[in-house]
């Protein structure tokens, strides 16, 4: 667990064994390994290696999300984004040799799924300032005296002005004003930013987002815009990040 792996094509990437050598996590690579597990009885039991689609089914189940969480250091409020689960079986030469171990890997990936590079050690990275790579956050465009109700997702480290907080709802009749929307956000960005109260110059920014006829509100926390001067940040408000108005 920790081992780091540079998987650069797509049959590597969703292959049922992948048996590249780790390589320094300082050094370029495209995956991590967060968890070792193994293949459960009674398939566990088999000599010959099950079917692609047997494992796969099996070892998608055990690189769980949760594991994945704990891994990543990353609180109930983290809202994360870009990142993809890999899970690999033993080859079947290692398989007859009686190996049952499972690798769960993490992967950086671009919207189109793309692994891509990094130099980042996952381990834990979500406790600290370079978790805005991986934190989702929301541009949105100036509208009126305001910005807009819905946003582009950007991770945390591109200028946005809100940065998801891991609260998402269905948008009902209870939550059809802007008054309502904040009231719903605000106790999981008081959770998220560990205040009491909101900071001075962090306001509630809740993104409405339409999927086919549903409609979801997720909150979320940005700087207080200027009517004149509408600002960006680049960075995170979590307490332990960093972040850069602009």
């Amino acid at each position: 667990m920790g081992d780091c792996h540079l998987i650069v094509s797509p049959e590597q990437f969703d292959a049922v064994s992948e048996p590249s050598p780790p390589v320094a996590c300082g050094d370029a690579h495209t995956a991590q390994t967060f968890k070792i597990t193994q293949v459960p009885t009674p398939l566990a039991g088999r000599g010959t290696r099950p079917g692609q689609q047997e494992l796969k089914t099996v070892t998608a189940r055990l690189c769980d999300v949760a594991s994945l969480r704990k891994y990543l250091a990353a609180g109930e409020r983290d809202g994360t984004t870009g990142l993809v689960i890999a899970a690999y079986a033993p080859s079947r030469d290692d398989w007859e040799r009686g190996a049952r171990a499972v690798r769960c890997d993490v992967l950086v990936a671009a919207k189109d799924g793309t692994p891509l590079a990094t130099t980042l050690d996952l381990r834990g990275v979500m406790a600290g300032p370079d978790s805005a790579t991986l934190r989702l956050c929301y541009r949105q465009e100036p509208v009126g005296s305001g910005l807009s109700d819905d946003g582009v997702d950007v991770p945390c480290t591109e200028p946005h002005t809100g940065e998801d907080i891991s609260a998402w709802f269905n948008l009902d009749g209870s939550m059809t004003t802007p008054a309502a929307r904040n009231a719903r956000c605000l106790p999981y960005a008081l959770q998220f930013l560990g205040a009491d109260v909101l900071p001075a110059g962090i306001v509630l920014r809740p993104v409405i987002r339409t999927v086919g006829n549903a409609y979801t509100v997720r909150c979320a926390v940005g700087p207080l815009q200027s009517q004149s001067s509408p600002s960006t940040i680049t960075g995170t408000l979590a307490p332990a990040g960093g972040q850069k108005h602009g």
